[in-house]
This record gives structure tokens, sequence and C-alpha cells, in this order.
């Protein structure tokens, strides 16, 4: 719906300037009930800031460049650029973007319900195979697709990304002292923001040259990544 009304109806960039100022203004309810009604943590939920000691071992330093190679991979090939693609490239408009997010939407849903139903000891695998699919989204929009494909690579490409992000959680909490979950996690979000602080440029940079370039990039580092997850569970299978 809202794709028809800014891509045939208000299509105009004034009208996207106030689409995005009442967006904006319907974060203040938002906001406002998240601080009513969500329960504050009591003092014993809190975690406790004693001295520990945590030791950063191979399969760790693994995990921060696998973080690293797929946090760039989707960074350099934004929203932004299947807009540009969509708009420029294509002569589309906003309407054919939201029927892309709406096939993402549908992909998220049905690779939760079959991630569901994996074991976890396929957890290399199942990681591996999706980013492989993301891999294959990669290769089709880096090959000037039509809408359709266009429709069916970004399907593929959350189905992937909802299939590998469980287990992909779940590797890195096994790695981590529960009592320190959290202060950990912080630390690897700031990790993989630090990693983003390049990616804007990087991609704006690509889309000038070629406006499907940013996805060939990312192709090379998602087939990088499943390669090193795959050889990594082909190891410990070896090995133990």
């Amino acid at each position: 719906m809202l794709g028809y009304i800014f891509g045939y109806v208000f299509n105009t960039s004034y009208h996207y300037r106030l689409g995005f100022i009442a967006f904006g203004l319907t974060s203040i309810f938002t906001i406002t009930y998240l601080l009513k009604f969500l329960p504050r943590l009591d003092v014993e939920e809190r975690i406790s800031a004693e001295k520990f000691m945590f030791r950063i071992d191979r399969e760790f330093r693994l995990i921060l460049l696998v973080e690293a190679l797929i946090t760039l991979a989707w960074f350099i090939a934004p929203e932004i650029v299947l807009l540009n693609y969509i708009v420029h490239a294509l002569g589309l408009t906003l309407f054919e973007a939201m029927v892309v997010e709406a096939s993402i939407s549908i992909g998220a849903i049905l690779a939760t319900y079959i991630s569901e139903r994996i074991s976890r000891k396929y957890r290399f695998e199942a990681i591996a195979a999706g980013y492989s699919l993301v891999s294959l989204w990669a290769l089709i929009m880096s090959l000037n697709p039509s809408f359709i494909l266009v429709v069916v690579a970004y399907f593929i490409a959350r189905f992937g990304e909802v299939l590998a992000f469980p287990f992909h959680r779940s590797w890195i909490f096994s790695k981590i002292p529960k009592e320190k979950a959290s202060s950990i996690l912080s630390a690897l979000s700031s990790y993989r923001k630090l990693v983003a602080l390049i990616s804007p440029a990087l991609a704006e940079f690509l889309a000038s040259l070629k406006p499907t370039l940013p996805y060939f990039a990312s192709l090379i580092l998602f087939i990088t990544s499943s390669i090193i997850l795959l050889l990594y569970a082909y190891r410990s299978k070896t090995s133990s």
C-alpha cells in the first residue's frame, strides 16, 4: 500500500519529506510506550562488573573474522543501492521497491519456520548454506537483473540470512561466558559498527562506477565467509 501511495499518488520529493516526518513522529509514540510499559530490570537481574578472564582463542578469532566479512558484505550493498538500481537503472518507482520488501518479509517468515527444524549438530552447515544463498542473491544482482529477478534475489537473500542467523548467534553464545554475555555482545556490536564505518563511502564509490558493482563485492565476501565456515566444519569433524 505504501509503495503504491508513494510510487504513483504522492511521488514528489515534497511528499517524500512529509512522509519521513510523519514516520518520525510515530516513533515518539513508540518510545513513550516503551518507557511507560516495559518493566525495569531488578538489581538481581543486572550483570555485575567483577573482574574476569576471557581468552580469545582460535575459534573466537574465526568468529571475529566472519563477523567482519559478513558485516562488510551487507553494508557494501545497503537499501539505498537497491533503490538506486530500481529507480535509475530499471526506471521504476518506490512501488516496485516495496514489492521487493514484501518478498523479503515472505523469505524471512519461511526461513524462520525451516530453521526451527534443523538440528544444532548441523550448525556450521546451516550457516554456510544460508550465506551461500545470500551469495546467490549477490550474484544475481551483479548481473543487471530484471525486476522479477530482483524480487526473487531478495527473497533468496533474506531466506538465507534468517536461516543462518540463529545458528550463527548460538555459535557466538557458545564461546561467551554466560554471566558476561551482555558486555561481550555489546563489544561485538561496536566491532561490527567499526567495520561498517568504511562501508558507505565504499558502497557509493562502487555504485558510481556501476550500479551493480556493490553486489559483486558482496558476492566475493559472502563466498569467502561460506568457504571459511565449511572448512572449519570439515576440520572440526575430522579432528573429532
